[in-house]
């Protein structure tokens, strides 16, 4: 290869001497076109690193409202067990009272002072169990709010775990497309598989690319049509591709330098050929290089970096009803 770079150099060098000022514009037009595609590379990177912290948000807060709900339901069960007490207490003294009321009946004719004794007890008692009712209002009120809010929260919970229900089920009918679409390429360094709410389809440096080069070959060339066009009707998903490469360093020459820049032409190439192969929008498409640092496995062994060097094409869900109903809190 190293051969071949130098004669291209020469090459390159004995048409300058030619074409003087034509080559210097192509090269200006070439370095502009590289500083571009430096700056789409950094906007998209951004965009995956929103969706992941999206991710971890939405996460956090369906873990904050599950917490909710089960204080909620402490609460709830904390209130009717004081109602609960309350009532009994004010049982206790209406029974307290109907028999203060059978004494003084039975005592009126015979002693005044004791008369006295009772009346004024009596009054203490109306005023204890006045204080007791309201108290079981209050108590009565708060359980009736909390319950009203609690059903609200559950509410809201079944609504998000319907809509996690539903993407779950799309998520697998993705996968299922998808594989039946790809299912010529099993055995070939292709494998679809879903984790984490997404389809992943991941490709062997093998299937798709020549040692050291980003140029797809005719045969990952037919799996990338085949999948663009499962892509084509399905609208609402979003498309990452990664290109991963293994810890041999790659000494090259030119606009790619090391791993980092195959990783992410890699990830280009692929972003092109999706866009070549079917009607799909280019939105919906963003590229990332990630070099040698996610290894499927880490041992340093011929197999290990084989199963390493791979492009992996990330199918993820639209999930736009669910930050929906998470903002409306």
């Amino acid at each position: 290869m190293k051969k071949s770079i130098f004669k291209l150099t020469v090459f390159v060098a004995a048409i300058a001497l030619f074409t003087g000022c034509v080559a210097k514009q192509k090269y200006n037009e070439l370095l502009l076109k590289q500083q571009r595609c430096q700056e789409e590379l950094t906007y998209m990177t951004s965009e995956n690193q929103s969706c992941q912290d999206a991710k971890k948000a939405l996460n956090a807060q369906v873990n904050s409202l599950t917490a909710e709900v089960e204080q909620l339901r402490a609460d709830t069960m904390r209130l009717y067990r004081q109602a609960k007490n309350v009532e009994r207490e004010y049982d206790k003294a209406k029974k307290d009272y109907d028999d203060l009321l059978q004494n003084f009946a039975d005592l009126s004719s015979n002693n005044q002072n004791t008369i006295n004794d009772l009346l004024g007890n009596l009054d203490k008692y109306k005023d204890e169990m006045g204080v007791k009712e309201k108290m079981l209002s209050i108590q009565q009120d708060s359980l009736a709010k909390a319950r009203v809010e609690l059903a609200m929260k559950e509410q809201r919970i079944n609504e998000m775990q319907s809509i996690l229900a539903q993407k779950d089920a799309e998520v697998k009918a993705l996968k299922e497309k998808v594989s039946n679409a790809l299912k010529g390429f099993e055995g070939s360094g292709l494998n679809v598989h879903e984790k984490d709410g997404k389809v992943y389809v991941s490709m062997d440096d093998k299937l798709l690319f020549a040692s050291g080069s980003w140029t797809i070959n005719e045969n990952g060339l037919k799996a990338i049509q085949d999948l663009a066009k499962v892509l084509e009707n399905e609208t609402e998903i979003a498309v990452l591709i990664e290109g991963h490469t293994d810890n041999v360093p790659y000494h090259g020459s030119g606009q790619i330098k090391d791993n980092w820049d195959l990783s992410v032409m890699r990830a280009t190439s692929v972003v092109k050929a999706l866009l070549q192969s079917g009607n799909i929008e280019p939105t919906r498409l963003s590229a990332s290089g990630r070099s040698e640092y996610l290894p499927l496995d880490e041992n340093n062994t011929p197999e290990a970096r084989a199963k390493n060097r791979r492009t992996e094409i990330i199918l993820t869900p639209n999930l736009d009803q669910l930050f929906q109903l998470i903002q409306n809190k």
